[in-house]
């Protein structure tokens, strides 16, 4: 099973009464080989609705693949990591590779 859980308007999607202080927890089957993309087609989420991803806690892209049993965190565009995120995330995704300091792929 996967753990995703969802974040700002993303909640709307999954149940119009959700509150914005509380969970919304959606479990799914593990898929072998899934992909971040190929989870968020299945929920029906666009990635331009997304703003960070995490995997167990790491920062995701659409190609990150997902473990079994991992927990996911969707957060929906406009919100922010704390202050802004934007050395990490270039207004989306990790930009800058943790193995080199000033390059960037």
């Amino acid at each position: 099973m996967l753990e995703i859980h969802l974040y700002g308007t993303l909640k709307k999607k999954f149940d119009s009464n959700a509150s914005f202080a509380e969970d919304t927890i959606i479990n799914l089957p593990y898929v072998e080989n899934e992909r971040i993309l190929q989870l968020l087609e299945r929920l029906d989420i666009q990635l331009r609705e997304c703003g960070e991803i995490f995997c167990n806690g790491i920062v995701a892209t659409e190609n990150t693949l997902i473990p079994e049993g991992a927990r996911i965190g969707v957060f929906s565009t406009g919100m922010h990591l704390l202050c802004g995120g934007q050395h990490l995330k270039g207004h989306g995704f990790i930009t800058k590779s943790p193995t080199q300091k000033d390059q960037y792929y």
